[in-house]
């Protein structure tokens, strides 16, 4: 993650920009995903349980068989507010993939990706060009050999997935990755309609993001001028939080680098974040906590500190409430 919440992908094959990977969503504190965009377009097949998915500031519940596309450069995480676990199949695909083949694909690119266009599609194994997309994915993920067994929990090691990537043909994977670019980037239409649901009440409902034509389009509510600077404005509250969370930073200076009150500071952040804004900080906070307990000898109340929280004690009751373990456990496992 950058500070501006842009993912830097952790593509398999460097230079080959294709992340295809089956996963458990209980990898993910809080069985939550970091909220975050990237330009690729990303794939989503939920395999067993439930798993909501949040877009832009709507969210929408997926079931077993069901997914998405997420469009390019849109916010986005997924996660279970009953925190339960769910298997899913994601896929991460780069544009430069397809941009270089000729300027009228590079323009197909450019028109779907508009912040005026729907910010994802809606995949059901029911209609027959969405069932396609959906068997493409598992079928990526398959050739870049990012099948994942329930048994192997989190004792998944990347120096292994490198290792099982040293003898690989990337060209059938290549070919599909194309492929589901050219179906899914005429399926983006302008969005219009109503505002979709509030992420602030994700907990007890979800949107189900059934599109206004039938085709799985899905509107994350009309893109006009106020919402771009809104987002705007967001990424700027979050790129501060990101860069300057181990000092003691509190609502009036994250609403300060958005320019904004506090009350509109809260309501961005519920809307696009889907986290309050003390909440992100300290999101923020134990994330950079779990990576010094990792790779670092330091103490405990170093690492409390280096973070930015105010006492060893107050780390340790944090830590635990969001991991169910005190930071020394969670070294320990490690």
């Amino acid at each position: 993650m950058l500070s501006d919440l842009s993912e830097r992908v952790p593509y398999a094959i460097p230079g080959l920009p294709i992340y295809a990977r089956r996963d458990a969503l209980s990898i993910f504190a809080d069985y939550r995903c970091a909220c975050h965009w990237h330009r690729d377009l990303e794939f989503v097949r939920v395999i067993s349980g439930e798993m909501r998915y949040f877009v832009n500031g709507r969210v929408t519940l997926l079931r077993p068989g069901e997914g998405m596309v997420v469009n390019s450069s849109r916010l986005h995480y997924g996660f279970s507010p009953e925190r339960r676990d769910a298997w899913f199949s994601c896929a991460v695909i780069g544009p430069s993939i397809v941009e270089g083949i000729a300027s009228q694909v590079r323009v197909r690119c450019e028109r779907a990706f508009a912040q005026d266009m729907d910010d994802f599609l809606l995949l059901s194994p029911e209609v027959e060009w969405q069932r396609d997309v959906l068997m493409g994915v598992d079928r990526l993920i398959t050739q870049m050999r990012g099948d994942r067994h329930p048994s192997m929990g989190s004792a998944w090691r990347e120096h292994d997935r490198a290792d099982d990537l040293t003898d690989l043909d990337p060209l059938p994977a290549v070919m599909t990755a194309i492929d589901l670019y050219d179906r899914v980037l005429d399926r983006f239409r302008p969005a219009c309609g109503d505002e979709g649901t509030d992420a602030g009440d994700d907990d007890a409902r979800a949107g189900d993001g059934t599109g206004t034509n039938g085709t799985g389009g899905a509107s994350g509510g009309r893109r006009d001028g106020m919402d771009q600077r809104n987002r705007i404005v967001v990424l700027e509250m979050t790129g501060m939080v990101q860069s300057r969370f181990a000092e003691p930073l509190g609502l009036d200076d994250i609403a300060a680098a958005g320019a904004v009150s506090r009350s509109r500071c809260c309501a961005l952040f519920k809307r696009y974040v889907g986290r309050t804004p003390n909440e992100y900080l300290t999101d923020r906070r134990i994330e950079e906590a779990k990576r010094l307990l990792c790779e670092t000898d330091g103490a405990v109340a170093e690492i409390g500190r280096a973070c930015g929280f105010s006492s060893s004690s107050y780390f340790i009751n944090v830590f635990r409430r969001r991991l169910g373990v005190t930071p020394r456990e969670y070294r320990a496992r490690r």
